[in-house]
This record gives structure tokens, sequence and C-alpha cells, in this order.
């Protein structure tokens, strides 16, 4: 993986339209959330330094910025015929992202089977157990069976003004995971710039970005995937003031309803903790499982 991880650095590039997934068997579903989960993680950002390497061994989206969330691992097989020991690979990926913290997915298919064990035995530390979910979405409630909050208004992220909504709700949901100015900056200014691009929405036509307002005030989004031709859902977060509202669930009953109405049939997401009850209710199911590390270089001058 040395030479080839590096020389595998790659534009890039906006996503095409795929077509709808509709095979239903427990193999296919499993396969449909890996490959949205990876798509949606090295999808197009407009990013300073953003590059994309994709080897057999590794598939990563680099940025420069200074934030786990644009820095990742997505798929590692590691230790293969005539390469680097597990170990050597491992470090080297480490020195892929210099002195920026990243994650590092270990999904259900990546080798050797306790490479988990090994990135914490390294130092990456392992954050959470997240189960990979999927449904089909002919099994989703329509909207007079299972109504939203009445005071909450749901809409479509469709112009500049909503999407500064969108932005907000993202970085001050979870403060704790958005603390520094310069890296909020531009991954806002990317964003922008993606969704100017892509005129809001998905190549299917579906828009990107919902945004959930109560009085006029943003408090609730979700955004929508469909890079390997389902709904992947992502981005449900609710600012703390709002929780326990029921805004979450409304927030992805409404963005998968446009969906399906727009053909898709399979919906897929990566669940919290808090929102797995959320979302076994709404209809989705586990599948799998993927570890979430994180590695965070030293500080300057230890």
């Amino acid at each position: 993986m040395s030479s080839s991880a590096r020389d595998e650095h790659v534009t890039v590039v906006p996503a095409p339209a795929v077509p709808p997934r509709t095979d239903l068997s427990y193999d296919a579903l499993r396969g449909a959330i890996v490959d949205d989960f990876r798509a949606s993680a090295v999808r197009r950002r407009r990013l300073p330094g953003e590059r994309l390497v994709d080897t057999p061994a590794l598939l990563a989206y680099l940025s420069e910025v200074n934030s786990p969330d644009v820095n990742e691992v997505v798929r590692a097989r590691l230790g293969g015929p005539g390469g680097p020991s597990v170990e050597t690979a491992i470090d080297e990926t480490i020195r892929l992202f210099g002195d920026r913290p990243f994650f590092w997915w270990v999904g259900p298919d990546d080798h050797p089977p306790d490479l988990s064990a090994r990135l914490t035995a390294r130092g990456v530390v392992l954050l959470d157990d997240i189960p990979g979910m999927a449904m089909d979405l002919a099994d989703l409630d329509d909207a007079t069976v299972t109504r939203p909050p009445p005071e909450l208004a749901i809409e479509a992220v469709l112009d500049a003004k909503t999407l500064g909504g969108f932005q907000a709700v993202i970085t001050h949901g979870f403060p704790e995971d958005w603390t520094d100015e310069a890296a909020i900056e531009l991954v806002a200014a990317g964003t922008a710039a993606v969704a100017v691009e892509t005129g809001f929405r998905e190549p299917n036509g579906l828009p990107t970005r919902w945004l959930g307002s109560v009085d006029g005030r943003p408090v609730a989004t979700a955004r929508l995937h469909t890079g390997a031709g389902v709904a992947g859902v992502y981005s449900v977060v609710t600012v703390v003031h709002a929780r326990r509202r029921g805004y979450g669930e409304a927030m992805t009953r409404h963005a998968l309803l446009d969906a399906r109405a727009s053909g898709l049939r399979i919906a897929t997401l990566q669940s919290s903790p808090a929102g797995r009850g959320v979302y076994e209710r709404i209809g989705f199911r586990e599948l799998c499982r993927f570890r979430l590390h994180e590695h965070r270089p030293p500080p300057s001058g230890s």
C-alpha cells in the first residue's frame, strides 16, 4: 500500500445518477448499506485539498480541513499477499492524514477481521459500535397515518437562506463536534458551492436536504444521499433545546416519503444509540455493524 495509496490520489468528481436498487434480500440490503455509506463519505465537497484514495487496500477521503468529519477511512483490506504487514499499513494510513484528525470506519467486510482491535492497540481510539440499518420504503407509513408534530414546518433546502439554517442546526446541534471556527467556515463554503453546482438536488432530482423550523426558527435537519441507488439517511440532527419532541422522526419520515415518491425502493442509515428506537419504529432493521475509530495527532510540541 505504501506507494499505491499515495499514487492513487484523485480529484473527487460529481456523482452520476444511479438506478434504484430493488433487491430486498439480506445480502443485497447489507451491501446497499455499506455501498451508500462509502459513496456518501467520499462524495464531492469542494474543500481545500479535497482528494480521494481508492486502491484495493484503502478507500479514504482527505482534505486540508482540520476536522475528522471531512477526513475519513471508509474501507480497508490490509495485509494482502505481496503487501506490507497490517501494522505497517495502519501506520502508513495514519501518515496519509498528516497532522489532521480523522475517522476510521471499520466495516463488516474489512480485513483483517481483527482490524478494530489492531487500531485500538495502535492508539486509534474506538468511539462507537454503530448498527447499519435498512428498510423497504413500501413499508413506510404515509403522512396521514403518522403525522408530524403540528408546530414543525418542514421544507426542502433549495436556496442559500434555507441552507444557512441547515448549517446552523448541524453545527449547533452537536457543538462539541464543531469547535474549530475555521473548519466550520470551510465546510459551510464547500457545502454551499456544491449545493449551487448541483441545484441543491441529488443526481436523480431529489432534494439533498430538508430543514425543520418552529415559529420560523430552524430546529432540525435531514440529508439524503442517492449515490448507491438508495435513500441514504444522514445528518438527522435536532438542536438541544428542541429534542424529545418527535422532530427527528418527522424529518426522517418526510425525507423518506419524498424518496419513495421519486422512485426509490430502499432506505439505509447508520444509527446512533439514541436514534435506534426511532428508526426501528419507522421500519428500519439492523443488518450489519460499523466500528468507528478516531485518530487525533498529539498536540504540537508534545
